[in-house]
């Protein structure tokens, strides 16, 4: 005790001889433990221990008895002890600490103890004084009457705490922990456990639900510096936010997801018919979205969950108590700040000094508008009039008639082609700059209008009329005011925009690899038409293909510069397509399925570089694959609203896992992220088919694990050889669920690849004829298919009739 400071007296004077020494805690400036006892064993005996009298002890041991009269209130129980502090106990006059043993170090062991118990202790109390429990009725009605005399003088400081009573509840307090939850409104329970371990120096937090805190570092320093007002107050403040984001970033639940995809493809389809006129694909880009992850299933083949983030999407960090980073793949960063008041300050993360690769977010044109947008949605401040005729005749309104007249005089009428008036690179960058900037997208960016009479704060409205109008972005890192009530949905929206910036960030490494050489000087170069709408253009085999930016949506846009080049000589419209050239009907399936299912989620890069590889194939290489895909597409339309899970198909697979399809075979370049290979000294190119298995066909296997909810795939891999004699040839097969599908028996599997590799060679043999209207690679997809199905029906004869001759 000399070596730690610690004053004491001994006991000298009395009738009895007395081995106790009276000490004082430096470390208990309140006053609560003045008088603290050092009993020291009896002569021969090692035992000794600490006696502190404290009546807060008292309330605890009523606790213990089951009590609920206590200060602490009716709810409240008594926690369990460790077993680290099994030789701590309490009764109704104080606490003791008894030690067997004496060693070199007791004494710092016996401060440390003192120590955790006088900060748990600390801490309880403010936690009681704060929440200010409820004993019984006739306790509340005295402390409302002491509120309303002290109200004039200490209006701001009850409202607080009036807010803490009513939020927070403590549920157990023990000798060296407290549990207690907080929840507001219809927000869900948190719940907390603060507790004093002897193997740390501070406080150790837990939280339930878990990981809602990235950690609990600020929340512990709270608690440690005994600032337990603070300590809720930041609890209060940012649990709503992080709850909020928490379910942001959680996928949609499954069950509900078939009937959008069913209303997605209706509003598509009314979209896509009455807008076509338009040179972009304009589509719902939430609903598109939405029933992209349905149909991602069949893309991946290899288990990858169908959700609209992936795990390693998005991570959270504390930047400080009351900031929140939101982090999109390492390239974009929002800054989530939270202030009393029921709303949080939204921002990109402005880089430091040395720029975003240090630190920081790459700009985010257009963050503040679309975020307002999105407020504005979440309240439900739209007029109800303008919702209706968006979604009876989403081409009545004076602006979509303005729209189409526009698009109309840029592109005569053709779909999906722009056709410009002067110098390349200049036209395209105008057409793209009228078409982006003629209205705001549909879906999440909607645009809206306020009536005059809506009901929301001055700053707010302002904010609003200038986010539609379009001004006031900063240099994509202007920020706003979200309110609490909209702040998950706006999330969501944000989740999905920081997307389609981060695929877009990923266009200009993507052309370089897959055009390499063929890449012009021009090409791959952002156009610098609006800054707040960025746009990248590129040049394959006479066309340019433009892609801009437009909130949750990437568009395309097509111009072939042959055809451009003949209208200025001729000035007038060719009256036919040019052999070896794309139609504009197939212009318009190539845009419509860039936005179906190359960029939408869950986003990936691979999909966009297997696009780009697939447009530099001769003219007739890709009109084989708009045949293929524009038969796919039609049978979706055809099953209507059947869940995509649930019905047959079969699909180009974009995506490039790292799995090989098969061990005996090898990719060709494995450091390209296209799924698709073009080998232009060979004229072939490596495409991969993914066929989902017939629901109803496949017999029942037993799966575990996150791919059990996930329909039967099966992944063909093939090689067309093109030019004077067209070829299709087998590569590799492989399955879903472990390799083989619902091909349990290695022979049934065997079984079933060499029934495929038939069905590709009865292509081979197949006369021309029919490749005309259907071509080769649809009737190897239909032939396939059906060879499937074939083996799944014996697959599910076979294994009924062993199971009915078992005894």
């Amino acid at each position: 005790m000399n070596s730690l400071n610690i004053p004491y007296v001994e006991e000298v004077g009395l009738g009895t001889p007395s081995s106790n020494l009276w000490l004082r805690l430096p470390f208990a400036q309140d006053g609560s433990w003045k008088h603290t006892c050092l009993r020291l064993g009896e002569a021969g005996s090692m035992s000794w221990g600490v006696r502190i009298n404290d009546p807060y002890y008292g309330a605890l041991w009523e606790l213990h008895g089951g009590s609920n009269t206590t200060e602490w209130g009716s709810h409240v129980r008594i926690a369990n002890t460790s077993e680290m502090d099994s030789h701590i106990s309490f009764d109704y006059d104080g606490v003791t600490l008894t030690y067997n043993s004496v060693e070199a170090d007791s004494i710092q062991r016996l401060v440390s103890e003192l120590r955790r118990l006088s900060n748990a202790r600390v801490f309880a109390c403010g936690m009681r004084r704060l929440v200010r429990i409820k004993v019984d009725e006739k306790l509340v009605e005295n402390q409302l009457a002491t509120k309303a005399k002290l109200h004039a003088r200490k209006g701001f400081r009850n409202r607080l705490s009036d807010q803490m009573a009513k939020n927070f509840r403590i549920n157990a307090v023990g000798l060296m922990n407290l549990w207690f939850s907080y929840g507001a409104n219809a927000m869900p329970m948190v719940h907390f456990v603060v507790e004093w371990d002897a193997s740390k120096a501070g406080c150790t937090m837990r939280i339930s639900p878990d990981h809602l805190w990235p950690h609990t570092k600020f929340l512990e320093d709270f608690v440690n510096c005994n600032e337990v007002a603070s300590f809720l107050d930041c609890i209060r403040l940012t649990a709503g936010p992080l709850l909020s984001l928490g379910g942001a970033i959680r996928p949609a639940k499954m069950p509900a997801v078939p009937a959008v995809c069913g209303s997605a493809q209706k509003q598509n389809n009314v979209l896509l018919a009455n807008g076509s006129s338009s040179t972009t694909v304009h589509i719902n880009s939430h609903d598109a979205q939405t029933s992209s992850m349905l149909s991602a299933v069949g893309w991946t083949g290899h288990g990858l969950v169908p959700s609209s983030l992936m795990p390693f999407d998005v991570s959270v960090v504390l930047r400080g108590p009351y900031w929140i980073r939101i982090i999109y793949r390492n390239k974009f960063s929002v800054d989530m700040r939270c202030f009393a008041g029921d709303q949080v300050w939204l921002q990109p993360a402005t880089p430091p000094k040395g720029g975003p690769s240090i630190g920081g977010s790459l700009p985010c044109p257009q963050f503040r508008p679309f975020i307002m947008e999105h407020v504005a949605q979440g309240l439900n401040t739209l007029e109800p009039s303008f919702l209706n005729a968006r979604h009876t005749s989403a081409n009545t309104s004076s602006g979509s008639q303005q729209v189409d007249t526009t698009m109309n005089r840029l592109s005569g009428g053709t779909p999906g082609e722009i056709k410009l008036t002067s110098g390349v690179g200049c036209q395209i960058a105008a057409s793209v700059s009228r078409a982006g900037n003629a209205t705001l997208p549909s879906g999440d960016g909607a645009p809206a209008h306020l009536s005059p009479d809506t009901n929301l704060p001055v700053h707010m409205k302002g904010e609003l009329n200038t986010a539609f109008i379009g001004l006031g972005d900063d240099g994509g890192y202007g920020g706003g005011w979200v309110p609490h009530a909209a702040l998950k949905k706006v999330l969501r929206g944000i989740l999905k925009y920081l997307g389609v910036l981060w695929l877009f960030a990923q266009l200009r490494d993507i052309l370089k690899d897959i055009l390499g050489s063929v890449l012009k000087d021009n090409e791959g170069a952002l156009l610098n038409l609006d800054q707040e709408q960025p746009a990248l253009r590129f040049f394959v085999g006479g066309y340019v293909f433009a892609v801009s930016v437009q909130r949750v949506q990437l568009h395309l846009q097509v111009l072939n510069v042959k055809r451009f080049h003949h209208q200025q000589q001729q000035q007038q419209a060719p009256q036919s397509s040019a052999q070896g050239e794309l139609t504009p009907s197939e212009i318009h399936e190539i845009c419509d399925y860039f936005s179906r299912c190359v960029v939408c989620e869950p986003y990936d890069a691979s999909r966009i570089a297997s696009f780009i590889m697939l447009l530099t194939l001769p003219i007739s290489v890709i009109q084989e694959f708009v045949k293929l895909i524009t038969w796919n597409k039609s049978l979706s339309e055809a099953h209507g609203d059947i869940a995509a899970a649930e019905r047959a198909r079969a699909e180009l697979c974009l995506e490039k896992h790292p799995r090989s399809v098969s061990d005996d075979y090898t990719e060709p370049s494995l450091l390209s992220k296209s799924n698709i290979q073009h080998d232009r000294a060979n004229n072939s190119v490596d495409f991969t088919l993914t066929f989902v298995l017939d629901h109803n066909l496949t017999p029942h296997v037993r799966t575990s694990g996150g791919a059990a909810w996930l329909p039967f795939c099966v992944s063909l891999r093939l090689r067309y050889t093109f030019g004077d004699t067209s070829h299709i040839a087998y590569l590799a097969m492989d399955g879903s669920h472990g390799g083989r599908s619902c091909w349990l028996q290695h022979e049934d599997w065997e079984r079933c690849k060499q029934s495929v590799v038939k069905a590709v060679k009865m292509v081979n043999g197949s006369p021309a004829g029919g490749e005309t209207s259907r071509g080769r690679l649809q009737m190897v997809a239909e032939m396939v298919q059906k060879q499937l199905q074939l083996c799944l029906v014996h697959l599910r004869d076979g294994s009924l009739s062993a199971g009915s001759t078992r005894p």
